[in-house]
């Protein structure tokens, strides 16, 4: 790359982080948060422990209350964790201080809660949600950057930056790449594994030397173990790369992806303590768990109309295109589609234009699979975002190359339109449809949740649930993630909360997202009357209602249970 392109790069990365971080406190604590926090406080023990095992050991008392969600793994005695020989050789020492990788609720691996801990060296003065965001935020910022100085190296600086603003603007990805969750941060790594590979393994502008070469081959293993080291989809990471070798018969490239992939190995199992003790049952556990969802957390979602109990019931083959079209600004989704003719027009010119095609269909088709998890909008499909912001610069080059001038004018007005739209959505992103399709009002009256994340419980309600809740009186949710024990912890909702604080019950918390609804919640959403709501251009996203209204459309409400 050259030093120009790389500079500018940089400045992509450090202006993204930037406004990532500005941004951060207007976003609410999303509903696998404060299962994070709960995770990460464990870890940060256990690393405290391996620092001075005796001295850990003396002052140990286990936590009274916790944001991870308990599975009956008892916590370790103080014998058992006075020396590094049993912090990482107990295989019971290792199951608590290391939730991961195993039966659900812990299914996920560990790298998204060891990357939030970065927060704790880099930021150690800010509240546990910030010091757990600023590892994701920095990721997704170093990926703008990267991609930018990528995509430039390709097509040009126009590209380049249509390419990163497809990446930073894209509501989604801007949400998702503040919290500390994994969705987001798997989708930073496989742009990365993208980059990386392309420049070990595809000849481009400029030539690369054989240790420039295998430096990037390694960079290209440790970002396959993090990906498989942060979620079951990180494992189907190189299929696609796979998939394109084969195709062009590349066995240079096939032999920098094996290389690769054994570094991964030894990468992703390195990240995961508990699979030290028990190889083989470790991983077997592992998966068993993550293909298993149907019979562990079947989901209701509601799609076009319809609510589905995934992953036992299957959305729809065309979900993840629906989803697609419906959730990216339109300037974003033209140039990706630009891209998409032009990469299979041009695949013999540019050979990793289909390398790109091969990623996103791989990611679109697999979401698409019968009975795969289908909640939660476009989360568990997002790393294909990072694919269209990726063919978007394809796309930019294939405009210029045909006019320069039209082709910047284009570019500006795609960029435009991500800043308007983000910043109208703002702080609700999750909550964002395409104009194209009618915005937020037309996508939530043909049946698409218009929230599902818990994101839209925004400071302006949480202050009014502070300022209405008197002593004695408490509040109960629809749902119960531990994010309201924390937000407890921070003063952000009284100390009232049911069931933390049993008392007489006075409001009732609801997020309009339909195909979560009981029978109570949905007789609430047509006829209740509401002591506050929070809207987003019109339409709902949190209800309050006062607990009579529970009582007056359920009298057996008059007991409030879970």
């Amino acid at each position: 790359m050259r030093l120009q392109t790389c500079v500018i790069g940089a400045a992509v990365g450090l202006a993204t982080a930037a406004v990532m971080l500005v941004t951060e406190p207007m976003l609410a604590i999303v509903w696998d948060e404060g299962y994070t926090l709960g995770r990460e406080a464990r870890l940060r023990d256990w690393f405290r422990a391996l620092a001075d095992p005796p001295g850990f050991a003396a002052r140990w008392r286990p936590p009274a209350s916790e944001l991870v969600q308990q599975d009956g793994t008892p916590p370790p005695r103080p014998g058992r964790i006075d020396s590094r020989g049993k912090l990482l050789s107990d295989p019971d020492v290792l199951a608590w201080f290391w939730p991961f990788a195993r039966e659900e609720p812990h299914g996920h691996p560990p790298f998204y809660a060891l990357l939030g801990l970065v927060g704790d060296v880099l930021t150690p003065h800010r509240a546990d949600l910030n010091r757990a965001r600023f590892g994701p935020i920095l990721l997704f910022s170093v990926t703008a950057g990267v991609l930018f100085a990528f995509a430039a190296g390709r097509w040009g600086k126009g590209p380049a930056a249509l390419a990163a603003g497809s990446w930073v603007l894209q509501p989604n990805l801007f949400a998702h790449g503040h919290y500390a969750a994994y969705d987001a941060v798997l989708a930073s790594l496989w742009v990365l594994a993208v980059v990386a590979f392309c420049r070990a393994a595809i000849p481009g502008s400029e030539p690369v030397g054989r240790r420039s070469r295998w430096a990037w081959t390694a960079a290209l293993g440790l970002i396959l173990g993090c990906a498989a080291a942060d979620k079951l989809t990180g494992w189907f990471l190189p299929l696609p790369f796979l998939a394109w070798t084969a195709w062009r018969r590349d066995k240079s490239a096939l032999g920098v992806l094996l290389v690769a992939m054994a570094i991964g190995g030894v990468v992703v199992f390195a990240m995961v303590p508990p699979w030290w003790t028990d190889p083989i049952g470790g991983i077997e556990r592992f998966l068993r768990s993550n293909l298993g969802r149907a019979r562990t957390i079947p989901i209701r979602v509601e799609f076009l109309g319809t609510i589905y109990e995934t992953p036992r019931q299957s959305l729809p083959w065309y979900n993840t295109i629906a989803w697609t079209a419906m959730v990216t600004p339109v300037g974003f989704l033209a140039f990706a589609m630009v891209g998409l003719v032009s990469a299979v027009v041009r695949r013999r010119e540019e050979p990793i234009g289909p390398l790109i095609v091969a990623h996103w269909g791989f990611l679109m088709l697999l979401r698409s699979m019968p009975h795969t998890p289908g909640h939660d909008g476009v989360r568990l499909f997002l790393p294909a975002f990072g694919m269209l912001a990726l063919l978007g610069g394809i796309g930019a080059g294939a405009l210029a190359r045909w006019s320069l001038r039209w082709g910047r004018v284009a570019i500006v007005s795609a960029m435009a339109e991500g800043v308007v739209g983000l910043s109208v959505m703002m702080p609700v992103p999750l909550s964002y449809f395409s104009p194209a399709v009618g915005g937020l009002p037309v996508a939530s009256a043909v049946g698409m949740e218009p929230t599902y994340y818990w994101d839209a419980l925004v400071p302006e309600a949480r202050r009014w649930l502070t300022d209405h809740t008197g002593p004695g009186e408490s509040i109960l949710f629809a749902t119960n993630p531990t994010n309201w024990q924390y937000l407890r912890q921070t003063g952000d909702l009284p100390h009232r909360v049911f069931p933390i604080d049993p008392g007489r019950p006075r409001w009732y918390v609801l997020q309009n997202r339909p195909g979560a609804f009981s029978p109570l919640d949905r007789a609430l959403a047509r006829e209740g009357r509401a002591a506050y709501v929070f809207r987003k251009l019109g339409v709902p996203l949190v209800w309050v209602f006062p607990y009579s209204e529970c009582v007056r459309l359920d009298p057996a409400k008059r007991r409030p249970s879970l």
